[in-house]
């Protein structure tokens, strides 16, 4: 008997317009699998970043070293809320003349599990002259100076990266740091050392100091240039290093084997003076002017895979596409589980890339992860497309797909207008291959004669 609806739910099944709109909703539905690989590379970064906290846990962490600065005690007198006279302690910072720190990073790598880590040991001599300070800017009485109390300070962040005691030339005399910032809220952690005689010596009295420093960190090393001139000098042979912070190195070297840099940095460039008082300059801004290196690790493969996600779309609109247009003009129509499986195998690259990264280099796990997906979804077109030659085809438009990402992931600074560029040209190739369909008559499943000229 004949049922009349029947041939509408099969012209609605065949319509171009429903295909397209199926095809649209698994593309859209494949985006969950790619959110959750993307969460997934989030959580290895996250256990990367605790593994790195680890390591330097037990070697020493990032370093942000200061000073010296020379820190002297005086008496503020004042009435407190009720009236009656206080008197309290401030401090008065001083810094050197001139500060030249040369330094030498032997850097290693170090693995916990399959995961890497870059630590170093620093080797750094520090030299320079401060002068006598001067508190006639402020007013403040001499016999309110403190001198006795006074006392050299420098900034390490964590001091169980030292390796070795360390002993401080100031004047001619030898004088040895000990652990403690000694307060003045200048750092919370360092070494410090009491200077006497500072009362007695006359108005403009120069002393040259000089130290050595052995110090174990991992990934960055940073300074701050409290010399009125600073001059930094940093070797390593570490390849791939990342210059940091307030200021660039004035002249460079970067080699296959190692680098050196040196740096020049007056006082005119930064955000406080040679001496201030405790209210007067808070250390944060001191520690903005900080600048040195870090020792990059050059492929971050987590980085990477998430860019490679983020093009996780385009390419199953593409290739969708792809398979779209060739049951627009071939006799034969595939079902949307069809395109449902090979959206999952291209999901599943990224997955693939993600593991296999983490034992390979990103370039040889790439390889093999795309390798692996075109072969995959080409020997899948095969039985699909009814045709080696569409398969083939097939093949070379997905290996070229996955050697066109690679270009974008390599070239980061010229990422976007590649990518414009070869999303216009794909858009171009589409229009002109469709530029003769008649699509309110084109159906899935059915050729499409196209026009001659």
């Amino acid at each position: 008997m004949f049922d009349p609806v029947q041939p509408e739910k099969r012209r609605l099944r065949d319509s171009t317009l429903f295909k397209l709109l199926a095809v649209g909703f698994l593309a859209l539905l494949l985006l969950i699998p790619l959110g959750m690989v993307s969460s997934l590379i989030s959580e290895r970064q996250a256990r990367r970043n605790q593994v790195a906290e680890e390591v330097a846990a037990s070697w020493g962490s990032s370093q942000v070293l200061g000073g010296p600065a020379l820190i002297v005690p005086y008496l503020v007198h004042g009435k407190d809320d009720k009236g009656k006279d206080v008197t309290w302690t401030s401090y008065a910072h001083f810094l050197p003349e001139t500060l030249e720190i040369d330094g030498r990073i032997a850097p290693e790598r170090r693995n916990r599990g399959i995961f890497e880590v870059a630590v170093y040991r620093a080797d750094l001599s520090w030299k320079g002259t401060f002068l006598r300070p001067d508190f006639s800017n402020w007013r403040i009485a001499p016999e309110d100076i403190v001198w006795e109390d006074a006392w050299l300070s420098v900034g390490i962040p964590d001091l169980r990266g030292i390796r070795s005691g360390v002993a401080l030339t100031w004047g001619g005399r030898s004088f040895q740091f000990e652990p403690g910032a000694g307060g003045g809220g200048l750092w919370d952690s360092g070494l410090s050392v009491r200077m006497p005689d500072l009362e007695t010596a006359e108005k403009g009295t120069v002393y040259a100091f000089a130290f050595d420093l052995g110090l174990n960190g991992s990934q960055e090393l940073e300074l701050l240039p409290l010399g009125k001139q600073t001059r930094v000098s940093v070797k390593s042979p570490w390849p791939s290093p990342s210059f940091a912070g307030a200021f660039l190195p004035d002249s460079r070297r970067v080699t296959g084997t190692g680098f050196d840099a040196t740096w020049n940095v007056s006082w005119l460039g930064r955000g406080y003076p040679q001496q201030w008082r405790s209210d007067d300059v808070k250390s944060e801004n001191v520690f903005a002017s900080a600048f040195g290196v870090e020792l990059f690790l050059p492929v971050d493969s987590y980085q990477k895979t998430e860019r490679s996600v983020k093009y996780g779309v385009l390419f199953l609109l593409l290739t969708f596409l792809t398979f779209f247009l060739y049951e627009v003009f071939n006799p034969f129509s595939l079902h949307p589980i069809q395109y449902l499986l090979v959206g999952s195998a291209i999901c599943l690259f990224y997955l693939l890339l993600l593991s296999l990264s983490e034992h390979l280099s990103f370039s040889l796990a790439y390889g093999v992860a795309a390798a692996a997906t075109v072969l995959l979804i080409g020997g899948y077109s095969a039985t699909i497309l009814r045709g080696a030659l569409r398969a083939l085809l097939m093949t070379v438009v997905l290996g070229g797909l996955y050697g066109y990402l690679y270009v974008l992931l390599q070239l980061e600074d010229y990422a976007l207008l590649l990518g414009s560029v070869g999303l216009f040209v794909i858009l171009a190739l589409v229009m002109y291959l469709t530029r003769k369909v008649d699509w309110s008559a084109a159906r899935p499943g059915k050729a499409v004669p196209v026009p001659s000229p």
